[in-house]
């Protein structure tokens, strides 16, 4: 089935219900890891020149720790990857670059006229993946 799974969390209540598929998935593969990717936006920070990871890592932690919590209650290791940029270009990028065989990630439910002017990262996600994505509303 999937052996390496990964899951795209903000912290927000629609990733937790993704987090709450993500870890029957990972039960019912006989997973004991799963990988846990955050994206500081880019607009958190500006151009100034600094680590936004570093400097933005504890906060970001603070958000996705329910998450890490979620899988480790079910004998699960999450490891944490935090990551900073464009959320959909990011996750993206780490799911191509580390072989990832399925991808879960939440949906914030906006409607078609609301998608279309800001966009959605669920949406450019299931777009351009190239591995299956579980989108969880």
């Amino acid at each position: 089935m999937y052996d390496h799974i990964a899951i795209a969390v903000d912290g927000s209540d629609n990733s937790m219900r993704a987090v709450a598929e993500a870890v029957k998935i990972a039960k019912l593969c006989g997973l004991k890891k799963v990988d846990v990717i955050s994206v500081i936006a880019i607009d958190v920070y500006s151009d100034m020149v600094y680590d936004p990871v570093e400097a933005h890592g504890d906060t970001q932690k603070e958000l996705v720790q329910p998450a890490l919590d979620a899988f480790a209650a079910e004998g699960i290791e999450a490891e944490l990857e935090l990551l900073h940029g464009r959320p959909a270009e990011e996750i993206l990028r780490y799911v191509q670059r580390n072989d990832v065989d399925m991808l879960v990630i939440g949906s914030r439910g906006l409607n078609a006229l609301q998608e279309f002017a800001i966009g959605s990262v669920s949406h450019k996600v299931i777009k351009h993946c190239k591995c299956p994505v579980l989108v969880v509303k």
